[in-house]
């Protein structure tokens, strides 16, 4: 009899992956799923910066054209496309600020440092704080997702282009 409550020890075995990443509770977790969330924004919008600086580093070579964006340089035709710089410009500083800044400072500096700086063993709903993260993730989605939308001409992939003043 004694020896069954030795062994019972259920609750003190690690979680797997999947239930400590995905559904995870705990604040240290939560804050390094936002610095990866953060970090992989932060690609795309450097994405964005490197291609804006291939136009600019070859004066007379167009690659942002009103027949689509290209990424080598070629004869062929190619109408330069001012919108799609400006949608570049725009969305640049939009995933930099609003879907890798502040999400990586406040989310998940904020999560992992905070509750260790005031001695909380957690944060105080840590499954709100767990939801959180996920809606994060379905508004930088759909933020991409946004610049897919046709705009004012009605061009699939145009986007909203309204320049570096969205900052």
């Amino acid at each position: 009899m004694a020896d069954a409550a030795i062994h019972g020890h259920d609750d003190h075995h690690r979680p797997g992956f999947f239930t400590r990443w995905f559904m995870s509770t705990n604040h240290k977790d939560i804050g390094i799923l936002y610095l990866f969330a953060g970090g992989v924004v932060g690609l795309i919008a450097v994405l964005f910066t490197v291609y804006m600086r291939l136009e600019l580093m070859h004066p007379g070579v167009q690659y942002m054209c009103q027949e689509g964006a290209r990424f080598i340089a070629s004869d062929a035709v190619c109408t330069p496309n001012g919108h799609l710089w400006n949608v570049m410009i725009t969305y640049h500083g939009v995933l930099m600020m609003f879907f890798v800044v502040i999400p990586a400072l406040f989310g998940g500096f904020g999560n992992y440092f905070m509750p260790l700086q005031i001695g909380a063993p957690d944060m105080a709903f840590p499954r709100m704080n767990n939801l959180s993260f996920w809606l994060y993730i379905a508004g930088t989605s759909l933020g991409v997702a946004s610049m897919l939308a046709p705009s004012g001409g009605g061009d699939l992939g145009t986007g909203y282009g309204g320049g570096w003043v969205l900052y």
